[in-house]
């Protein structure tokens, strides 16, 4: 059996602000320590390229996806099966020619004010839905790279996989 193909990072960083165009406008986004605790609890988040459900990698259901909030941000660790595919995606990151991660989320909790013409979200609470690994994330402070130096999420992906989660 092949050795898996691991990357690591952060998907977003405590209170930095994003920029967010949607359907009704701008506004500006920034979660709070804490917003994704309950979801990632549930483990049923996947990892995905750009958002496209047609490209699913890992899932947190399997062992293949660690999450954790720590003092930084909401930091991951993901066990990339070792196939072409996925060598390709790891290699792009090896190379620093894709270099960031972005965040789906529903159900947000946020209090909202309005700054001049600025509308400003604080969100609170979140049910994280996925992490992509993208070209040009909201949260810019976002990473992803090879191999996984936070002994956290290595010591939580060991108990997960002894557990047989």
């Amino acid at each position: 059996m092949t050795k898996p193909l691991v990357i690591s990072g952060y998907a977003l960083c405590w209170n930095e602000r994003a920029c967010i165009h949607d359907d009704q406008g701008r506004f500006y986004e920034q979660f709070i320590s804490g917003a994704f605790v309950d979801s990632i609890k549930k483990r049923n988040q996947t990892v995905r390229y750009s958002h496209l459900s047609s490209l699913d990698f890992a899932s947190a259901d399997t062992g293949q996806l660690t999450l954790c909030e720590d003092e930084r941000g909401l930091s991951f660790r993901i066990e990339l099966e070792n196939n072409h595919e996925n060598r390709l995606l790891y290699n792009l990151i090896r190379d620093r020619q894709i270099c960031h991660v972005s965040v789906g989320f529903k159900n947000a909790e946020f209090e909202e004010t309005k700054r001049g013409r600025r509308n400003f979200r604080l969100v609170q609470r979140a049910e994280l839905v996925e992490i992509s690994i993208v070209e040009n994330p909201a949260y810019k402070t976002s990473i992803v790279q090879v191999g996984c130096n936070n002994s956290r999420l290595e010591l939580i992906s060991k108990i997960d996989k002894a557990l047989n989660r």
